[in-house]
């Protein structure tokens, strides 16, 4: 007993304390897993628009470079507002894609991860943000020794990445002083598809990780202790919504296992549209017909559909099917008043089954 109310946090976290937490804007995030997102999408976008764009884009710029004096005039003048408009339209043309194709990608990463989430509570002011102990504890704990490790590994590792790209194409980057923009757009395209993928790849180990140890630190900080389980589900008892929630969820797996027990049946009497009530015959001496399924409405239209999936017969006998509804319950033998009805449709079923047999035989 002393263990168990102890405040030592040794249980996992409900789903109740897991919604209370995304409620307050407690989620795993990882920032690192938003940048391989990122990678990977401005990965894609290379592939399929990288040298088409940088020629565009070198279409657009080079009058500037080419002939600025000619163009002084024009832009500093009183009426430079148009031509103004269309070069800052010619220039985010090629580049439009660059920023809206990574900015759709990453959210519908945050919408995929469930990492998108608005709570006023985060905005709110907090003493303990101005604690030196808790900020100590973020830059020197578990979690700040994580960060600086993260941090140090995408230094080391973007930076050889950079290093060793780099320096194996010096010449080849050198070279297209001499080539023409579209020779230059092509290479620069290609160098950037392959410096992208490089990046991409690191990015994704990185991101997996982060959000890995992410998702292990929310489930550590929402552990909980025997007394708040005890305490969470003695709210939850008191709860209607939980109470209706649990109600429907055995009504379910009752339903379930009553349409599993339809297959067996020997026969199902039926209202044609109301009532249908399975029945199961042992033939051991002195037993009477079990009731293992019986339902209305839709539920009745759902043991007919079973039965007929599995080629159980059905017989129509509505005062015997309503009579058999309101009095027998499921598991429970049928009563004496109710034998001789549910003999003739015992009778009935016995007679399709033997058609269907020499059926299938005539047919061989």
């Amino acid at each position: 007993m002393a263990e168990e109310d102890s405040g030592e946090k040794s249980h996992e976290a409900s789903q109740r304390k897991l919604e209370d937490a995304r409620k307050k804007g407690e989620i795993p995030r990882s920032t690192d897993l938003l940048t391989a997102v990122l990678y990977l999408s401005m990965l894609g976008t290379a592939v399929v628009l990288g040298s088409m764009s940088l020629m565009q884009f070198g279409t657009v710029l080079m009058p500037l470079i080419e002939q600025p004096d000619r163009l002084r005039s024009l832009f500093f003048s009183g009426h430079s507002a148009a031509p103004t408009g269309g070069l800052i339209l010619a220039v985010l043309t090629p580049v439009l894609p660059w920023l809206v194709i990574p900015a759709i990608m990453v959210l519908l990463a945050l919408f995929a991860t469930q990492g998108l989430v608005f709570t006023g509570s985060k905005l709110a002011f907090k003493f303990n943000r101005l604690s030196i102990i808790e900020n100590a504890k973020n830059k020197f704990g578990r979690r700040g020794l994580f960060e600086f490790v993260k941090s140090f590994a995408k230094l080391v590792l973007y930076s050889v990445l950079l290093g060793v790209f780099l320096s194996g194409r010096l010449d080849e980057i050198a070279g297209l002083v001499r080539s023409s923009h579209r020779e230059a757009a092509v290479v620069l395209g290609r160098l950037m598809v392959q410096l992208l993928s490089i990046a991409a790849i690191i990015a994704v180990g990185l991101g997996a990780i982060d959000y890995l140890w992410q998702r292990a630190e929310h489930m550590r900080r929402n552990r909980m202790s025997q007394k708040e389980l005890r305490d969470e589900y003695k709210e939850s008892e008191g709860d209607p919504m939980f109470k209706q929630h649990r109600r429907a969820r055995a009504q379910e797996l009752a339903l379930n296992q009553m349409m599993g027990d339809v297959p067996d049946a020997d026969v199902i009497i039926v209202n044609p549209t109301h009532y249908a009530v399975a029945l199961k015959w042992s033939r051991k001496g002195g037993e009477a017909p079990v009731c293992v399924a019986k339902g209305l409405d839709a539920v009745a239209l759902k043991i007919r559909e079973v039965a007929e999936e599995n080629g159980v017969p059905i017989h129509h006998d509505p005062p015997t099917a309503r009579a058999l509804h309101a009095t027998t319950e499921i598991g429970v033998q049928i009563q004496p008043e109710h034998y001789k009805p549910v003999a003739a449709a015992i009778r009935f079923a016995e007679d399709m089954r033997r058609k269907m047999g020499d059926s299938l035989k005539g047919k061989r």
